[in-house]
C-alpha cells in the first residue's frame, strides 16, 4: 500500500457527495521475512487487517481471494484506481495512485452532476496520457520495507541495480 492519507482525506470529502470507495487488497507488494507470499486464506485476511491498522485506512476494504483472480483482472500492479462513473463505465483508471489526479477526476464528476441539475449538458471526452512517476518517498518506502522485512528492502535494491 502506498501513502494512505491523501486517499482518506478524499475519502472524508466525497463520500458525501454520492461516492463509493473501496480499498483492495490484493497481494503482498513485498514479501519478505515479516510479511510473506499469502499462503492461506487466513494469513491474507490477517495480513490485509494488519495494513488496514497500520495504514490507517478509513475507506472499506475487500479482499481479494487467494489466487488474485481481481488482481489479474484488473492489472497488477499493488496500487491502482479506477474511478466508476454512476452508469458503470470507467471514467478513470491508472496504474499508479496520483491523489491529485484521482480529486480532479472527482471534482469533474461533482461538476458534470451539478450541470445535470441545472438541465445544462457538459461534453466529455477522452483522454490517455503517459505519466512518469516517482513511487514512494523514502519515508514511505522505509516504512513499507521495513514492514515486510530486510530481505524486501534487498530485493528492491537489486530491482533497481538490474535496470542501470
Amino acid at each position: 500500500m502506498g501513502e494512505v492519507s491523501p486517499i482518506n482525506q478524499l475519502y472524508a470529502e466525497y463520500r458525501d457527495k454520492g461516492f463509493e470507495f473501496l480499498t483492495v487488497y490484493v497481494r503482498e507488494p513485498h514479501p519478505a521475512e515479516n510479511y510473506t507470499e499469502h499462503r492461506s486464506w487466513e494469513q491474507k485476511l490477517q495480513y490485509a487487517r494488519d495494513s488496514r491498522d497500520q495504514d490507517n485506512i478509513q475507506t472499506p476494504m475487500v479482499i481479494d481471494d487467494l489466487g488474485g483472480s481481481m488482481h489479474s483482472a484488473y492489472g497488477e500492479m499493488p496500487n491502482m484506481v479506477y474511478i466508476i462513473g454512476k452508469d458503470g463505465r470507467i471514467v478513470y483508471r491508472s496504474m499508479w495512485t496520483d491523489h491529485q489526479e484521482v480529486q480532479s477526476v472527482l471534482q469533474d464528476l461533482v461538476r458534470m452532476d451539478e450541470a445535470a441539475e441545472k438541465g445544462e449538458r457538459l461534453r466529455t471526452s477522452y483522454t490517455e496520457r503517459l505519466v512518469i512517476t516517482q513511487g514512494y518517498g523514502r519515508e514511505v518506502s522505509e516504512k513499507v520495507l521495513g514492514r515486510a522485512g530486510p530481505k524486501a528492502a534487498e530485493d528492491m535494491k537489486a530491482a533497481f541495480a538490474a535496470r542501470r
